[in-house]
């Protein structure tokens, strides 16, 4: 599942050693609509193994993120686990379109053959 959201909170680096070395993961709660016409957002914490993100991750920030969930079993206790497997900044997702090049207000012409209230736009 891929969402757009933002980074609510960034939560304390865990840290620790396992047999493959030292590893570091920064745990974050990621906001997001999963439909357009939700009134709430739902949000889920996420974790990253990727020290590039864990360096530039910061609370606001507009992302896209797609995890996946799984459940597992230790000892006996069922465990429902989010894994994230792509995170990218919204900001360079989203590519300046080319606009067309339009008058100002003030050159735009009214059609001469219209009434001057039927133009006008204004509530009062």
């Amino acid at each position: 599942m891929e969402f757009e959201g933002r980074i609510q909170r960034v939560l304390p680096v865990r840290s620790g050693t396992s047999q493959r070395g030292e590893w570091k993961a920064l745990p974050f709660v990621f906001e997001y609509f999963e439909h357009e016409t939700d009134r709430y957002p739902d949000s889920v914490v996420l974790e990253t193994f990727d020290t590039k993100v864990i360096e530039n991750l910061k609370e606001g920030m507009k992302v896209k993120c797609g995890f996946s969930h799984r459940i597992r079993e230790y000892e006996g206790k069922v465990y429902n686990e989010l894994r994230l497997y792509k995170i990218e900044s919204v900001r360079s997702l989203q590519q300046p379109s080319p606009q067309p090049r339009q008058a100002p207000f003030y050159a735009q012409t009214a059609p001469e053959n219209t009434n001057r209230e039927e133009i006008d736009d204004l509530p009062f």
